[in-house]
């Protein structure tokens, strides 16, 4: 589920910027290994049942507009997860990883 609830997250950056988002078919095949339907389903019944108390707690929050902002917004969407407990405090840590990994990359290659 947390493909889907980092979905929910990106298309409420998205909002807040006033950008669009596009689906389409998709453009690659993935080849599944063995796994139990069933097991796959009762690993995302906790998903299912929390969808709308994550977007009700996504749509509350008040992000501000522009690429500037995106680390702050990240951050106040994922810590809002964290307070209605879908997701680890953990999750922060890792969000923090990736944010500084990205600003390096972007510092290095001379881009804002």
């Amino acid at each position: 589920m947390t493909d889907i609830w980092r979905s929910f997250v990106a298309q409420r950056i998205a909002w807040a910027n006033g950008w669009s988002v596009l689906f389409h078919n998709a453009t690659v095949f993935q080849e599944r290994n063995e796994h139990s339907l069933m097991s796959d389903f009762a690993d995302e019944i906790d998903g299912y049942c929390n969808n709308l108390k994550i977007m009700t707690s996504l749509q509350i929050l008040e992000l501000e507009s522009g690429t500037d902002h995106l680390p702050e917004n990240l951050i106040k969407c994922y810590s809002a997860l964290v307070e209605i407990g879908v997701i680890k405090i953990g999750e922060i840590d890792l969000l923090n990883a990736w944010i500084s990994d990205i600003q390096d990359i972007l510092q290095k290659s001379g881009k804002p």
